[in-house]
């Protein structure tokens, strides 16, 4: 009987990510280093307009678009277990009706497969949008890496 109820606990302890992007821009954020922790792209990809811009922290050129975005975030790291990320100190302003920009700062955690560990502070800036559903995602994202202290 118990053994018939994990498949079913396991979906009730899901994240609510799920359910997509949230209806609160101050979620946002949150709800996007959720997404990206999962180290898949389909649930990162949701969290953005089907236009987006993605400035990511170790690419030379934009990620356009929700497919390309998914692809970005799902893509093979060869060695790497797994990867986190923290929000650090940032700001959130709705500048328009349906329009907010956060930035601020965020580290991301690597776990290699051999038990090693890193950790890239980086600073962002994510500009959100309000859909016509309600919900709000990301239309423009820029990451990169802090420079070390002077």
């Amino acid at each position: 009987m118990v053994r018939a109820l994990l498949p079913l606990l396991a979906l009730l302890a899901a994240p609510a990510l799920a359910a997509g992007p949230p209806t609160e821009a101050a979620a946002v954020p949150a709800a996007w280093a959720e997404a990206y922790g999962t180290n898949q792209g389909p649930p990162a990809a949701p969290m953005y307009t089907p236009d987006a811009t993605l400035w990511g922290s170790v690419s030379r050129e934009r990620t356009i678009g929700t497919a390309a975005i998914a692809e970005y975030f799902g893509r093979t790291r060869p060695g790497v277990a797994s990867n986190t990320v923290t929000l650090g100190d940032y700001s959130l302003r709705e500048i328009a009706p349906g329009v907010a920009v956060a930035s601020g700062v965020y580290t991301f955690h690597r776990r290699m497969a051999d038990g090693s560990a890193s950790s890239d502070p980086s600073r962002f800036s994510m500009t959100f949008v309000r859909g016509a559903d309600g919900l709000w995602r990301i239309a423009d994202h820029h990451s990169s890496r802090l420079p070390a202290a002077r």
